[in-house]
């Protein structure tokens, strides 16, 4: 909003003001448009790596190893949020029979003979052509349940928008071996 704001401001004003929709304010309007989603798109995961560094040191001090283990953002059904889709952050791994998702306050199970399938939704990140998450969906106790991921690897969300295709397959092959 830094960013975007001042220039949006100005280019609207500008066109107010002049009662031209062409010119000066439509260009800093648009300049407005292109340096917002630049900013959202290289501080929208500001001090991403920070966190996972405290996050893993947190975890191996209670014998967790996160070495190869992807580095994510969840939600749940239950949260929602217009600035931030994630509720959480936190490691997943991947074990033969569930995925268990663990942070420094949270740990969510989800059993594989509960998972139905796994796809690709929108979230706000979507909006901006920045995000997806990674849905896992199915039923425990004939009720619908949904765990959704979004990668946190890369320092930028395009980076991460790219890096969950990858996540999608790894959890496919992982729901198709018995």
């Amino acid at each position: 909003m830094l960013v975007w704001l001042p220039l949006a401001i100005t280019g609207i004003t500008w066109m107010v003001d002049k009662g031209e929709i062409v010119g000066p304010g439509l260009w800093l309007l648009i300049a407005a448009t292109v340096l917002g989603w630049l900013a959202v798109n290289l501080w929208g995961l500001f001090e991403n790596r920070k966190m996972r560094l405290q996050l893993a040191r947190i975890l191996e001090a209670r014998a967790i190893s996160v070495k190869a283990e992807p580095f994510v953002g969840v939600a749940t059904p239950r949260y929602s949020s217009l600035l931030d889709p994630h509720e959480e952050v936190g490691f997943l791994f991947v074990h033969p029979d569930r995925l268990e998702f663990v942070s420094e306050t949270k740990t969510i199970e989800l059993m594989k003979s509960q998972v139905l399938r796994i796809r690709f939704r929108a979230n706000v990140h979507t909006l901006l052509g920045l995000g997806r998450w990674v849905s896992i969906e199915g039923t425990a106790d004939g009720k619908p349940i949904r765990m959704m991921l979004e990668p946190r690897e890369r320092p930028t969300l395009l980076g991460n928008l790219r890096r969950s295709k990858p996540l999608l397959q790894q959890l496919r092959r992982w729901l198709a071996q018995p």
